[in-house]
């Protein structure tokens, strides 16, 4: 009878703890519950709640009747530009937090665990995708109130809901790379609330691109903020929407493969 011996696991191959979908997705969903619960109620019922309906019926109540007058039926015009301002909200909220573990040295702690790498990454997405569509429902109940509606069906709906959250994870591994490299959360989403003014401000996000002058016009038409409205608008309205979707989602790949490599990167290098 042989003594049974442990078994030695060959050079270079991964822990079970690290290695799998099953892992990757499993921890992944169990960090997501801690960043959403590092959020505090109080924080998320603000800037997921209230803020976006101040919003859109401030914008109603400031350019509404203007608009009116120049045949744009505001309240169908406004909450997808309310949606996309949210989804930057949320990408600046990932950054805040990369920054935040990098201080308290939880990025660190977990590049020496034995757990996926690319369960932090999903669980980042995780919790972001939930803070998006919890911004998305208020907003979109709000704008209903206000007259808002999705003419286009349930499918051209879901599209809508699908486009902007990928829009906020496209623009969150942007920001996640700059709050990778920081030590200084605060600084980094002072920065970005910024740094995001200019892209959403020159779009079509709170007068059509026709009210800009005649040598803006051209950038303001061509950008990707204004090519993720027009998307959002065309799916909430009806009408032909494969261009504009096609256009939008062909920016948000693009924003994606750069942003990430940028993410990834700062990832390694960050302790």
């Amino acid at each position: 009878m042989t003594a049974s011996t442990g078994t030695v696991p060959a050079t270079g191959a991964a822990p079970s703890s690290e290695a799998g979908l099953a892992n990757l997705f499993g921890q992944g969903l169990l960090l997501a519950g801690r960043n959403i619960r590092l959020t505090s109620a109080a924080d998320t019922v603000s800037t997921m709640v209230v803020f976006p309906v101040i919003f859109v019926f401030g914008f109603l109540a400031l350019f509404g009747n203007l608009l009116r007058t120049h045949g744009v039926d505001y309240a169908q015009f406004l909450p997808p530009a309310i949606v996309v301002q949210w989804m930057f909200s949320v990408a600046i909220g990932a950054a805040f937090a990369f920054a935040a573990d990098r201080r308290s040295g939880m990025l660190a702690r977990y590049r020496s665990l034995a757990i996926s790498r690319g369960a932090v990454v999903v669980g980042r997405m995780a919790a972001d995708s939930l803070r998006a569509l919890l911004a998305i429902a208020v907003i979109v109940a709000t704008g209903y109130v206000a007259g808002f509606r999705f003419q286009a069906g349930p499918l051209a709906a879901l599209g809508f809901v699908a486009l902007a959250v990928a829009f906020a994870l496209a623009v969150s591994a942007g920001t996640s790379a700059l709050g990778l490299v920081s030590r200084d959360p605060e600084t980094v989403s002072a920065t970005l609330h910024v740094l995001y003014l200019p892209p959403l401000m020159v779009s079509s996000a709170f007068v059509p691109a026709d009210a800009f002058p005649a040598w803006i016009e051209p950038f303001v038409r061509h950008q990707p903020v204004t090519a993720v409205l027009d998307a959002l608008r065309a799916l909430a309205e009806g009408g032909p929407t494969a261009g504009p979707v096609l256009k939008a989602v062909v920016w948000l790949a693009g924003l994606l493969a750069v942003f990430s490599i940028a993410a990834v990167q700062a990832f390694r290098r960050a302790t």
